[in-house]
């Protein structure tokens, strides 16, 4: 199906696997082995990314995955993977008009969660959702969250059990380890940690409605 145009892999996506996929998304050529896909109206998966092992990929409306992304999970169908982790969901669930561009690396033992209109920007983060309790001697998982009109620069790493507040920004090279909680902050680092409120007004916060027009002009954030 890689070679085929999206026209077709649409069809033969629904037809053969029973995929959920619009009309109007746009599945180039890239490798897909998923349980089940799901394409709301708008989203795209780009050229030669690797997406295989995972139990679903959603994509709501005006989802990308742009280009060279390796994303992949452990299914459950593999039962010893994780036994202290029985309710993980090996799944990439992408919010609306939400954006993964080039080279990073998933790994979704869990979910992975990106909220709507958020980033995972720039290239080479790595986000993971496996680890070991060194205490307990176990290896076990944890979601991954990117909360809406939040951005993730280049080079980040996000481990397992972590949260990214909505309307925030974790600068380039950053590590997060930690559940982060304040809303409206810039965080960097290693551990990531709040350096400086960010703006309310900040355009980024605003896709999809529109730059407020007190934001025009009004604030420049370096990155």
């Amino acid at each position: 199906m890689i070679v085929l145009p999206s026209r077709l892999k649409r069809h033969l996506g629904r037809w053969l696997f029973g995929w959920d996929i619009h009309p109007t998304a746009r599945l180039r050529r890239s490798i897909v082995l998923v349980r089940h896909l799901s394409m709301a109206a708008g989203s795209s998966i780009g050229s030669f990314n690797v997406i295989k092992d995972l139990e679903e990929l959603r994509l709501a409306e005006g989802a990308s995955i742009v280009s060279r992304n390796w994303i992949t999970g452990i299914p459950l169908s593999v039962i010893n993977a994780f036994p202290y982790s029985p309710n993980r969901r090996p799944s990439l669930v992408m919010g609306k008009h939400s954006i993964l561009t080039l080279a990073h690396n998933i790994h979704c033992s869990d979910v992975v969660e990106i909220g709507d209109y958020s980033a995972v920007a720039g290239f080479g983060c790595a986000i993971l959702t496996h680890s070991v309790d060194l205490v307990r001697d176990r290896f076990i998982t944890g979601p991954v969250e990117i909360g809406e009109h939040s951005a993730v620069m280049s080079g980040c790493t996000l481990l397992s059990g972590t949260r990214i507040p909505p309307r925030s920004i974790v600068s380039a090279g950053s590590v997060v380890n930690t559940k982060l909680t304040q809303e409206l902050t810039f965080y960097r680092g290693n551990p990531a940690e709040p350096v400086r409120s960010l703006p309310e007004t900040l355009g980024f916060f605003h896709r999809g409605e529109g730059v407020p027009e007190t934001a025009q002009g009004a604030t420049t954030v370096r990155w």
